[in-house]
């Protein structure tokens, strides 16, 4: 699928999956669907399901996925539940950052005069 040029600008997009994950650090799973025709999926093809034989050519990667993950459609048992999987975590870790949000939130509510709005520059020094 093509992505969104706004969000790729000049990262170099490679459809090729064995080179893309060739000297991987991190695999990202993912089920996509495509951006110009949203929400249409326009593959299928069961060969580009991540199994371990796969990330043999990684640097023995990380792989993510956002969750909910369809087991041996996405990516197999083996590598979801694998020594490699961060899944998990990476999950665990949006629980609490909805709770740091929800808290937020809460709290401008409690006082409205406190509330601080933060560009996005003071986001990424905090």
């Amino acid at each position: 699928y093509e992505l969104n040029a706004d969000y790729t600008k000049n990262a170099p997009v490679i459809h090729n999956q064995q080179e893309a994950l060739t000297e991987a650090d991190f695999v990202y799973v993912k089920n996509w669907s495509s951006y110009s025709d949203y929400g249409k999926i326009l593959c299928t093809d069961p060969s580009w399901m991540l199994n371990a034989q796969k990330l043999k050519v990684t640097r023995n990667a990380k792989i993510m996925h956002c969750l909910p993950v369809r087991r041996n459609v996405e990516l197999t048992d083996e590598v979801l539940d694998g020594p490699q999987s961060i899944v998990f975590t990476q999950a665990t870790n949006r629980l609490y950052a909805a709770q740091a949000v929800l808290k937020n939130m809460i709290d401008s509510m409690k006082h409205p005069a406190n509330m601080e709005v933060k560009n996005e520059d003071s986001l990424l020094k905090n």
